[in-house]
Protein backbone atom coordinates (compact mmCIF):
# COMPACT_ATOMS: atom_id res chain seq x y z
CA UNK A 1 0.00 0.00 0.00
CA UNK A 2 1.66 3.22 -1.19
CA UNK A 3 1.33 6.17 1.20
CA UNK A 4 1.32 9.72 -0.23
CA UNK A 5 1.01 12.61 2.23
CA UNK A 6 -0.28 15.85 0.67
CA UNK A 7 0.02 18.61 3.27
CA UNK A 8 3.67 18.43 4.27
CA UNK A 9 5.64 21.60 4.77
CA UNK A 10 9.05 23.20 4.31
CA UNK A 11 10.43 26.71 4.21
CA UNK A 12 13.32 28.56 2.69
CA UNK A 13 15.80 30.58 4.75
CA UNK A 14 14.58 33.75 3.02
CA UNK A 15 10.95 33.22 4.06
CA UNK A 16 11.47 31.59 7.46
CA UNK A 17 9.98 33.28 10.51
CA UNK A 18 12.43 35.04 12.84
CA UNK A 19 12.88 33.21 16.18
CA UNK A 20 9.89 33.61 18.46
CA UNK A 21 7.54 34.91 15.75
CA UNK A 22 4.99 33.50 13.32
CA UNK A 23 5.04 29.73 13.05
CA UNK A 24 7.86 29.46 15.59
CA UNK A 25 5.80 31.31 18.20
CA UNK A 26 3.15 28.62 17.87
CA UNK A 27 5.22 25.47 17.53
CA UNK A 28 8.61 26.39 18.93
CA UNK A 29 12.03 26.70 17.39
CA UNK A 30 12.40 22.92 17.09
CA UNK A 31 10.33 22.89 13.90
CA UNK A 32 12.73 25.27 12.17
CA UNK A 33 15.31 22.61 11.39
CA UNK A 34 12.65 20.15 10.23
CA UNK A 35 11.17 22.73 7.87
CA UNK A 36 14.57 23.54 6.39
CA UNK A 37 15.57 19.90 5.93
CA UNK A 38 14.67 18.43 2.55
CA UNK A 39 17.03 15.49 2.72
CA UNK A 40 18.39 12.85 5.04
CA UNK A 41 16.56 13.56 8.30
CA UNK A 42 13.18 14.12 6.65
CA UNK A 43 13.52 10.95 4.60
CA UNK A 44 14.54 8.95 7.67
CA UNK A 45 11.43 10.19 9.51
CA UNK A 46 9.27 9.22 6.54
CA UNK A 47 10.88 5.77 6.38
CA UNK A 48 10.36 5.16 10.09
CA UNK A 49 6.63 5.88 9.74
CA UNK A 50 6.13 4.07 6.43
CA UNK A 51 5.40 7.14 4.32
CA UNK A 52 6.51 6.82 0.73
CA UNK A 53 5.92 10.30 -0.72
CA UNK A 54 5.49 13.81 0.64
CA UNK A 55 3.90 16.53 -1.49
CA UNK A 56 5.69 19.60 -0.17
CA UNK A 57 4.37 23.14 0.24
CA UNK A 58 5.85 26.28 1.76
CA UNK A 59 4.68 27.33 5.21
CA UNK A 60 2.30 30.31 5.34
CA UNK A 61 2.34 33.17 4.61
CA UNK A 62 5.29 32.60 2.26
CA UNK A 63 5.28 35.08 -0.65
CA UNK A 64 1.58 35.84 -0.28
CA UNK A 65 2.26 38.62 2.20
CA UNK A 66 4.58 40.43 -0.23
CA UNK A 67 3.26 42.76 -2.91
CA UNK A 68 4.74 43.70 -6.25
CA UNK A 69 7.91 42.41 -7.85
CA UNK A 70 9.40 41.38 -4.50
CA UNK A 71 6.63 38.84 -3.88
CA UNK A 72 6.84 37.47 -7.40
CA UNK A 73 10.62 37.08 -7.16
CA UNK A 74 10.42 35.43 -3.74
CA UNK A 75 7.81 32.95 -4.95
CA UNK A 76 10.01 32.00 -7.91
CA UNK A 77 13.01 31.51 -5.62
CA UNK A 78 11.01 29.34 -3.22
CA UNK A 79 9.69 27.23 -6.08
CA UNK A 80 13.15 26.79 -7.55
CA UNK A 81 14.41 25.73 -4.12
CA UNK A 82 11.68 23.12 -3.85
CA UNK A 83 12.20 21.93 -7.43
CA UNK A 84 15.84 21.17 -6.64
CA UNK A 85 14.79 19.02 -3.68
CA UNK A 86 12.21 17.16 -5.77
CA UNK A 87 14.80 16.57 -8.49
CA UNK A 88 17.17 15.10 -5.89
CA UNK A 89 14.52 12.66 -4.62
CA UNK A 90 11.90 12.33 -7.37
CA UNK A 91 10.53 9.08 -5.97
CA UNK A 92 9.97 10.60 -2.51
CA UNK A 93 8.96 14.23 -3.04
CA UNK A 94 6.53 16.19 -5.19
CA UNK A 95 5.71 19.89 -5.05
CA UNK A 96 2.87 22.38 -4.73
CA UNK A 97 3.75 25.83 -6.05
CA UNK A 98 4.13 28.86 -3.80
CA UNK A 99 2.21 31.75 -5.37
CA UNK A 100 2.40 35.56 -4.97
CA UNK A 101 -1.34 36.07 -4.54
CA UNK A 102 -1.04 39.82 -4.01
CA UNK A 103 -0.44 39.91 -7.79
CA UNK A 104 -2.99 37.41 -9.19
CA UNK A 105 -1.95 37.71 -12.85
CA UNK A 106 1.69 37.13 -11.96
CA UNK A 107 0.64 34.29 -9.64
CA UNK A 108 -1.08 32.63 -12.59
CA UNK A 109 2.11 32.91 -14.64
CA UNK A 110 4.18 31.47 -11.80
CA UNK A 111 1.74 28.57 -11.44
CA UNK A 112 2.15 27.82 -15.14
CA UNK A 113 5.94 27.94 -14.84
CA UNK A 114 5.92 25.73 -11.75
CA UNK A 115 3.70 23.12 -13.39
CA UNK A 116 5.09 23.29 -16.90
CA UNK A 117 8.79 23.83 -16.25
CA UNK A 118 9.33 22.52 -12.72
CA UNK A 119 6.89 19.59 -12.84
CA UNK A 120 4.84 20.56 -9.80
CA UNK A 121 1.49 18.84 -9.28
CA UNK A 122 -0.54 21.93 -8.34
CA UNK A 123 -0.39 24.94 -6.06
CA UNK A 124 -1.10 25.63 -2.41
CA UNK A 125 -2.73 28.92 -1.43
CA UNK A 126 -2.97 29.94 2.19
CA UNK A 127 -6.33 31.55 2.90
CA UNK A 128 -6.00 34.98 1.33
CA UNK A 129 -8.11 37.01 3.77
CA UNK A 130 -5.27 37.59 6.22
CA UNK A 131 -2.64 38.44 3.61
CA UNK A 132 -4.58 39.96 0.71
CA UNK A 133 -7.76 41.25 2.34
CA UNK A 134 -10.21 39.16 0.29
CA UNK A 135 -11.35 35.59 -0.27
CA UNK A 136 -10.59 33.77 -3.51
CA UNK A 137 -14.12 34.38 -4.81
CA UNK A 138 -13.14 38.04 -5.24
CA UNK A 139 -12.98 39.08 -8.90
CA UNK A 140 -9.30 39.98 -8.62
CA UNK A 141 -8.40 36.29 -8.36
CA UNK A 142 -10.19 35.21 -11.55
CA UNK A 143 -6.93 35.02 -13.60
CA UNK A 144 -5.43 32.64 -11.04
CA UNK A 145 -8.51 30.42 -10.74
CA UNK A 146 -8.80 30.30 -14.51
CA UNK A 147 -5.19 29.16 -14.80
CA UNK A 148 -5.68 26.39 -12.24
CA UNK A 149 -8.67 25.18 -14.26
CA UNK A 150 -6.92 25.39 -17.65
CA UNK A 151 -3.80 23.61 -16.36
CA UNK A 152 -6.06 20.97 -14.74
CA UNK A 153 -4.08 20.90 -11.50
CA UNK A 154 -5.60 21.15 -8.02
CA UNK A 155 -5.59 24.19 -5.77
CA UNK A 156 -4.88 23.20 -2.18
CA UNK A 157 -6.60 25.79 0.04
CA UNK A 158 -4.74 25.93 3.35
CA UNK A 159 -5.71 27.87 6.50
CA UNK A 160 -4.00 31.09 7.50
CA UNK A 161 -4.34 33.43 10.51
CA UNK A 162 -7.06 36.09 10.32
CA UNK A 163 -6.31 39.81 9.92
CA UNK A 164 -5.35 41.46 13.20
CA UNK A 165 -8.58 43.48 13.40
CA UNK A 166 -10.73 40.39 13.03
CA UNK A 167 -8.53 38.48 15.44
CA UNK A 168 -9.12 41.14 18.09
CA UNK A 169 -12.91 41.03 17.56
CA UNK A 170 -13.17 37.25 17.68
CA UNK A 171 -10.44 36.31 20.12
CA UNK A 172 -9.65 39.43 22.14
CA UNK A 173 -9.78 39.19 25.92
CA UNK A 174 -8.47 35.61 25.96
CA UNK A 175 -5.07 35.20 27.65
CA UNK A 176 -2.02 34.10 25.70
CA UNK A 177 -1.03 31.59 24.49
CA UNK A 178 -4.61 30.30 24.40
CA UNK A 179 -5.69 33.29 22.30
CA UNK A 180 -3.22 32.56 19.52
CA UNK A 181 -4.00 28.85 19.53
CA UNK A 182 -7.76 29.43 19.45
CA UNK A 183 -7.36 31.92 16.60
CA UNK A 184 -5.32 29.43 14.56
CA UNK A 185 -4.83 25.69 14.85
CA UNK A 186 -7.28 24.97 17.67
CA UNK A 187 -10.30 26.46 15.87
CA UNK A 188 -10.17 29.80 14.10
CA UNK A 189 -8.28 29.17 10.93
CA UNK A 190 -10.13 25.92 10.28
CA UNK A 191 -13.48 27.69 10.59
CA UNK A 192 -12.28 30.43 8.25
CA UNK A 193 -10.92 27.97 5.69
CA UNK A 194 -14.21 26.06 5.69
CA UNK A 195 -16.05 29.36 5.21
CA UNK A 196 -13.61 30.22 2.42
CA UNK A 197 -14.48 27.02 0.55
CA UNK A 198 -18.21 27.60 1.13
CA UNK A 199 -17.93 31.15 -0.16
CA UNK A 200 -16.29 29.86 -3.33
CA UNK A 201 -19.29 27.59 -3.89
CA UNK A 202 -22.01 30.10 -2.98
CA UNK A 203 -20.34 32.93 -4.92
CA UNK A 204 -20.51 30.82 -8.07
CA UNK A 205 -16.80 30.07 -8.53
CA UNK A 206 -17.52 26.49 -9.58
CA UNK A 207 -20.27 27.51 -11.97
CA UNK A 208 -17.77 29.83 -13.66
CA UNK A 209 -14.98 27.24 -13.40
CA UNK A 210 -16.64 23.81 -13.44
CA UNK A 211 -13.30 22.08 -13.99
CA UNK A 212 -11.56 23.74 -11.03
CA UNK A 213 -10.39 21.16 -8.48
CA UNK A 214 -10.06 22.21 -4.85
CA UNK A 215 -8.41 20.33 -2.00
CA UNK A 216 -9.00 21.27 1.65
CA UNK A 217 -7.33 19.69 4.66
CA UNK A 218 -8.07 18.79 8.27
CA UNK A 219 -10.96 16.49 7.34
CA UNK A 220 -12.69 19.21 5.35
CA UNK A 221 -12.32 22.16 7.75
CA UNK A 222 -15.60 21.26 9.53
CA UNK A 223 -17.63 21.19 6.30
CA UNK A 224 -18.45 17.43 6.23
CA UNK A 225 -20.16 17.60 9.62
CA UNK A 226 -22.33 20.52 8.46
CA UNK A 227 -22.93 19.72 4.79
CA UNK A 228 -26.41 18.24 5.19
CA UNK A 229 -27.48 21.19 7.33
CA UNK A 230 -26.03 23.60 4.77
CA UNK A 231 -28.16 22.05 2.03
CA UNK A 232 -31.24 22.38 4.23
CA UNK A 233 -30.60 26.05 4.93
CA UNK A 234 -29.14 27.22 1.60
CA UNK A 235 -31.48 26.83 -1.36
CA UNK A 236 -29.54 27.00 -4.67
CA UNK A 237 -31.77 29.68 -6.18
CA UNK A 238 -30.92 32.09 -3.35
CA UNK A 239 -27.37 32.26 -4.72
CA UNK A 240 -28.29 31.63 -8.38
CA UNK A 241 -26.51 28.28 -8.21
CA UNK A 242 -27.07 25.52 -10.73
CA UNK A 243 -27.29 22.81 -8.04
CA UNK A 244 -27.23 22.31 -4.25
CA UNK A 245 -24.10 23.28 -2.34
CA UNK A 246 -23.26 19.66 -1.48
CA UNK A 247 -23.14 18.69 -5.15
CA UNK A 248 -20.36 21.18 -5.81
CA UNK A 249 -18.36 19.76 -2.93
CA UNK A 250 -18.87 16.23 -4.23
CA UNK A 251 -17.88 17.30 -7.76
CA UNK A 252 -15.08 19.82 -7.25
CA UNK A 253 -13.60 19.25 -3.79
CA UNK A 254 -11.31 16.63 -2.26
CA UNK A 255 -10.46 16.43 1.45
CA UNK A 256 -7.32 15.35 3.30
CA UNK A 257 -6.80 13.95 6.78
CA UNK A 258 -4.03 16.41 7.71
CA UNK A 259 -3.59 16.84 11.45
CA UNK A 260 -6.62 14.69 12.31
CA UNK A 261 -5.62 11.41 13.95
CA UNK A 262 -8.83 10.18 15.60
CA UNK A 263 -11.41 8.02 13.85
CA UNK A 264 -14.70 9.96 14.28
CA UNK A 265 -13.86 13.00 12.10
CA UNK A 266 -12.13 10.84 9.50
CA UNK A 267 -15.04 8.42 9.28
CA UNK A 268 -17.51 11.32 9.09
CA UNK A 269 -15.50 12.69 6.16
CA UNK A 270 -15.45 9.31 4.42
CA UNK A 271 -19.20 8.85 4.93
CA UNK A 272 -20.07 12.33 3.60
CA UNK A 273 -17.54 12.69 0.76
CA UNK A 274 -17.05 9.04 -0.15
CA UNK A 275 -13.83 7.08 -0.02
CA UNK A 276 -12.71 8.25 -3.48
CA UNK A 277 -12.48 11.91 -2.35
CA UNK A 278 -10.47 11.45 0.85
CA UNK A 279 -6.67 11.69 0.76
CA UNK A 280 -4.03 10.98 3.38
CA UNK A 281 -2.00 13.80 4.92
CA UNK A 282 -0.01 14.34 8.11
CA UNK A 283 0.77 18.10 8.33
CA UNK A 284 4.47 17.44 8.97
CA UNK A 285 6.37 18.76 10.89
CA UNK A 286 3.55 20.38 12.87
CA UNK A 287 2.14 16.91 13.37
CA UNK A 288 4.37 13.83 13.63
CA UNK A 289 4.40 11.20 10.93
CA UNK A 290 3.86 8.17 13.18
CA UNK A 291 0.29 8.89 14.41
CA UNK A 292 -0.70 9.97 10.91
CA UNK A 293 0.41 6.65 9.51
CA UNK A 294 -1.17 4.79 12.44
CA UNK A 295 -4.52 6.33 11.56
CA UNK A 296 -4.45 4.64 8.15
CA UNK A 297 -3.81 1.28 9.81
CA UNK A 298 -6.67 1.85 12.28
CA UNK A 299 -9.34 2.74 9.72
CA UNK A 300 -12.17 0.16 9.83
CA UNK A 301 -12.26 -0.06 6.04
CA UNK A 302 -11.47 -2.72 3.49
CA UNK A 303 -7.84 -3.02 2.35
CA UNK A 304 -8.85 -1.65 -1.05
CA UNK A 305 -10.45 1.45 0.49
CA UNK A 306 -7.50 1.99 2.84
CA UNK A 307 -5.19 1.86 -0.17
CA UNK A 308 -7.28 4.52 -1.93
CA UNK A 309 -7.01 6.92 1.01
CA UNK A 310 -3.36 6.13 1.68
CA UNK A 311 -2.18 6.93 -1.81
CA UNK A 312 -4.35 5.66 -4.63
CA UNK A 313 -6.59 8.71 -4.70
CA UNK A 314 -3.57 11.02 -4.66
CA UNK A 315 -2.06 9.17 -7.59
CA UNK A 316 -5.23 9.86 -9.56
CA UNK A 317 -5.90 13.46 -8.41
CA UNK A 318 -2.29 14.63 -8.71
CA UNK A 319 -1.19 12.46 -11.59
CA UNK A 320 1.53 10.77 -9.55
CA UNK A 321 2.71 7.56 -11.15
Amino acid sequence: MRTIALEEHFWTPELASPPGTGVLALWGDQVDGRLRDLGKSRLADMDAAGIDVQVLSHVQPAAQAMAGAAGVDMARRANDHLAAAVASHPDRFAGFATLPTAEPAEAAEELERAVGDLGFVGGLVNSTLGTNGAFLDDARFEPLLDRFERLDVPLYLHPSPPPEGLREILFGGIPQPARTRLATGAWGWHAECGLHALRMVVAGVFDRHPGLRLIIGHCGEMVPFMLGRIDQMMRPEWAALAMPVSEYFLRNVWVTTSGMFTLPPVLCTVQVFGVDRVLFSVDYPFSPNAPGRALIDALPLSPADKAKIAGGNAERVLGLA
